[in-house]
C-alpha cells in the first residue's frame, strides 16, 4: 500500500502545474520493435506495436501490443519448454512543459498479459499451464530535446498485476532520433524486478 500511494503521488505532480502551450515534443506516433526480454529463465524476443495520440497540448492516449516467446531445453528436467508472452495495453497520459525543452511526463495504463507454457517431456508430453494477469502501471519522469533530431526519456514507475504479484518499481530509459517529420529510430531499455526489456524499432510520427 505504501509503494501504491507513493507512486501515486509522484504521479500525480505535473497535474499540479500549471499548462503549458506545446514546446514541440510529440505524442501522436505508431511505433514497430523488436523486443528483447532478459529475464531468469526464458529469454523472450518478438515484436511489439505501439503508438500514442494527443487530444490536446496536454493529455494523450497510448495503446500497444506485443508477443514475445522462447524455446528452450530445462537441463535439470530434461525437458523441451515453449513459453509465450501476449500482452496487451491502454493508457493515459499528460505532459507539462518545465522548459523550452523538456515535458514532465505521467502515464497511467491497463495491462492485460497472456503467459502461457508448453512443455515436452517423456513423463509428459505435452503438458500446458497458462495465466492472464490483469493489472496497471503508473510512470513519471522526464522527455526532452537533447537536439533537434534526438529525444529522450527517462521515467520511475510501479506495476502491479493480480494471481500474487507482487507490485514492483521500474526504470523506462529511451531515445527517439529523427531522420525527418515522419520517420525515426527508437531504443529503450526497461529495467525491473528481474527481467530487463530491449527495444529497438522504427517510429513513424504524424
Amino acid at each position: 500500500m505504501k509503494k501504491s500511494l507513493l507512486a501515486v503521488a509522484l504521479a500525480a505532480a505535473p497535474f499540479l502545474a500549471n499548462a503549458s502551450e506545446s514546446n514541440g515534443i510529440g505524442y501522436d506516433y505508431a511505433q514497430l520493435d523488436y523486443t528483447y526480454q532478459d529475464a531468469s529463465g526464458p529469454y523472450l524476443n518478438g515484436g511489439t506495436l505501439s503508438g500514442s495520440y494527443s487530444f490536446n497540448d496536454n493529455v494523450f492516449g497510448t495503446a500497444s501490443y506485443g508477443k514475445v516467446t522462447d524455446t528452450y531445453n530445462d537441463w535439470f528436467s530434461d525437458a523441451r519448454v515453449h513459453v509465450k508472452s501476449e500482452a496487451w495495453s491502454l493508457g493515459v497520459g499528460m505532459n507539462t512543459a518545465i522548459g523550452s525543452r523538456a515535458d514532465w511526463v505521467s502515464q497511467i495504463a491497463y495491462v492485460d498479459n497472456d503467459i502461457s507454457a508448453r512443455v515436452h517431456h517423456d513423463v509428459c508430453p505435452d503438458c500446458n499451464a497458462s495465466v492472464n494477469y490483469k493489472g496497471g502501471k503508473i510512470s513519471t519522469g522526464i522527455m526532452g530535446r537533447v537536439t533537434d533530431q534526438l529525444t529522450a526519456n527517462a521515467y520511475l514507475g510501479y506495476e502491479d498485476y493480480d494471481h500474487g504479484y507482487d507490485g514492483n518499481y521500474f526504470a523506462d530509459f529511451g531515445v527517439v532520433y529523427a531522420f525527418n517529420s515522419t520517420w525515426g529510430l527508437h531504443s529503450s531499455l526497461t529495467l525491473a524486478d528481474g527481467s530487463d526489456t530491449y527495444n529497438i524499432g522504427v517510429r513513424a510520427s504524424f
